[in-house]
Order: C-alpha cells, then sequence, then structure tokens
C-alpha cells in the first residue's frame, strides 16, 4: 500500500509539470480533472499516515525514478464509503466490490453513484458494482425521514381518520413498521400524522414554525392532520402569553401619492383580514396554508381543495353548509371550492 501510494504522489508531480509545460488547452483541462482526483487521493492517503516527504518520499523530478511512474494502475475511489475499509483500492482489469456507506447519526442514504451515474433503485447503506479501470462510487447522503415536534404532540389515526392511541413527539420512518392503531404496514419513507399544539394554562399559540418556516395561521388553529408526509420535517408551536398581543405580522398600508405641501388626512388603515372556519368530516382539505387538514381558519376568498379522506367502494357524495340550497349535492372525490363565510364539508359514501 505504502509503494502505491509513493507511486500516486510520483504521478501527480509528472502531471503537474508536463500539463504546464506542453499541453494544449484541451489537454491541460483533461489533466487538471486528473490532477484534481490524485489529489484526493493523495489528501486521504495523507489523512491514513502517509507522508510523502518521509522515508516514503519519491525521487527528486531529475532521477529516473520519477520519469517512469506506474501510470497503467487504476483505482476504486470511495466517497462517504470505504470498500473493506478502505477508500482507495487499486483494481486490475474488470472486478466486483461491495462499497458500505458511511452514514452519520440522523443521516441516510440518497441513492448511490459509479462515475457520476446515479442508483437510486439502491438506497442501502452497502452496494454492490463492478469497476474496469478508475472508478469513483460515492453514497449521496440526506437526512433521514424523521417527524418532531416542539411544544406540540402527535398521533397515529384509526380505520376512520380519527387520531388515536399514545401520543409522540418524534418518529423516524425510513423502514416499513406498523401502526399501533390499526396495525397495518405504514411504507417507510411515508407517513400521516395528527399534529396537535400543547398548549399550557395563561398561553396561546402564536404562530407554527414548520421546518424553521412561520406560518401564521389564524390562533384558533391548535392542530391538522398530515398526510403522507414524505420529508424530514419538524412543527414547532410559538407561545405566547394568553393576553399577550400576537405577533402575526399586520398588512402594510399602500403609501400615500399625495404631492407634498399638499394637506390630506391620513389614509385608512388597511383592515385586518377576514377568516372563515372550515371543518370536515371524512374528508380533509388543503389551500390557505394547510395540507391535509380537517379543520381550521382561512382568510376569505382562499380557494380549497377538499378531498375524501375514506375510500368507498361506491359512489361519492358531498353534504354540508357549503352551498346554500342544496345539502344533498353527488361530486367527485375531490373539487375546489372559493370560501366565503363559515363552511363544512361530509363525505357520503352510497353503495352502487
Amino acid at each position: 500500500m505504502k509503494k502505491i501510494l509513493a507511486v500516486l504522489f510520483a504521478a501527480l508531480m509528472l502531471f503537474s509539470f508536463t500539463a504546464c509545460r506542453d499541453g494544449s488547452n484541451a489537454d491541460l483541462e483533461a489533466m487538471k480533472a486528473q490532477m484534481k482526483l490524485m489529489q484526493q487521493q493523495l489528501d486521504e492517503a495523507k489523512q491514513a499516515g502517509f507522508n510523502p516527504s518521509g522515508e516514503n518520499a519519491p525521487a527528486p523530478e531529475s532521477t529516473p525514478a520519477l520519469a517512469t511512474p506506474a501510470t497503467d494502475s487504476a483505482y476504486v475511489i470511495a466517497i462517504n464509503s470505504t470498500i473493506g475499509g478502505e477508500t482507495l483500492v487499486p483494481v486490475d482489469g474488470s472486478a466486483s466490490f461491495t462499497a458500505e456507506a458511511i452514514i452519520p447519526e440522523g443521516m441516510a442514504v440518497q441513492n448511490w453513484e459509479v462515475n457520476g451515474a446515479p442508483y437510486y433503485e439502491d438506497m442501502e447503506p452497502t452496494f454492490a458494482f463492478t469497476a474496469d479501470g478508475y472508478t469513483v462510487v460515492e453514497a449521496r447522503l440526506r437526512p433521514e425521514f424523521k417527524v418532531t415536534t416542539i411544544n406540540a404532540q402527535m398521533q397515529f389515526l384509526d380505520a376512520k381518520g380519527k387520531p388515536k392511541g399514545e401520543p409522540f413527539t418524534e418518529f423516524v420512518f425510513e423502514e416499513d413498521c406498523e401502526n399501533p392503531v390499526t396495525k397495518e404496514t405504514m411504507p417507510g419513507g411515508w407517513i400521516t400524522v395528527y399534529v396537535e399544539a400543547v398548549v399550557p394554562k395563561g398561553y396561546a399559540v402564536d404562530y407554527w414554525l414548520i421546518n424553521d418556516v412561520p406560518y401564521y395561521y389564524n390562533r384558533t388553529v391548535t392542530s391538522f392532520t398530515v398526510h403522507d408526509l414524505n420529508e424530514a420535517t419538524v412543527y414547532e408551536v410559538v407561545l405566547r402569553k394568553e393576553n399577550a398581543p400576537s405577533s402575526t405580522p399586520k398588512p402594510t398600508a399602500k403609501p400615500t401619492t399625495t404631492p407634498q405641501y399638499v394637506y390630506e388626512p391620513d389614509p385608512d388603515p388597511t383592515p385586518e383580514p377576514v377568516y372563515y372556519s372550515v371543518s370536515c368530516s371524512d374528508c380533509t382539505f388543503s389551500g390557505g396554508g394547510y395540507s391535509g387538514a380537517t379543520s381550521g381558519s382561512v382568510p376569505a376568498g382562499t380557494v380549497i381543495t377538499v378531498t375524501e379522506n375514506v375510500s368507498y367502494s361506491g359512489s361519492v357524495k358531498w353534504s354540508g353548509d357549503y352551498e346554500a340550497g342544496d345539502n344533498w349535492n353527488p361530486g367527485p372525490d375531490s373539487f375546489t371550492y372559493t370560501v366565503n363565510h363559515d363552511c363544512s364539508f361530509k363525505c357520503w359514501g352510497i353503495v352502487n
């Protein structure tokens, strides 16, 4: 291994000298790329204890040893992974290898790449591949699929889509697992949970943070259901004293275009936005800052999408006070509706 690393250092020096002396522009770019990869190999070798300035250092540039490096040698470089515990492995011709990902805590394998070509069908911590000459294998990483709450708690849903069972504040959903309420298998990488704020006495919900992004829902929104979540997510409730003013941003008044020195009274302040409550039974709605929610408040004029929450074998009919004079309205599995007053929706399954 020491001999191989010494040759690698010599080859890097030779490439640098040759490129500067007589290479064309195209050749120089190719050599720069090769030098970059060889420098990476050398850096990894140094981390492993190899010191080119010590007893393993190559001969000076003027010696015959530098003029005849083993440039026909090829290597497999492993990034975010190892091959048999090594990150640099020589290869002679075509050979099969198995790389094992180095996965820091809180991370998971997104996919593997071989010489820049992605392999999304294999997201396991080990990856079998064939190398034919110089090869780079890389484990591409991502945050693991985990849902977490702060000042809130979660529950799984029963067969009717209602929250039930022991509440929890953190859950990793990388692998297939069993819903503790329905005993059904939940596929890895996807999760449906009911999220509810935990509000101590004397406090109220100021706003929600979802992955550090503030969502200024109406303060009466203390719970919602998230369907088929497929990314690492943190739901945080920011609290305030019950009698303290809300930190919800107020709309900014339009600047006046009044000419200078002409007096006009101050323009009327921009009115506060009007919110209407929306509730769903055996269905959910999305829009106005919600996704897969069963209740909440949205600004007037918001277009929401209402979707059935239970799969019926027959037709679907809708009822509720969302449409005056027609409380029994056949319809599709989902539809859009513009909210201009308090409204409720009920989904019914009709056996054909």
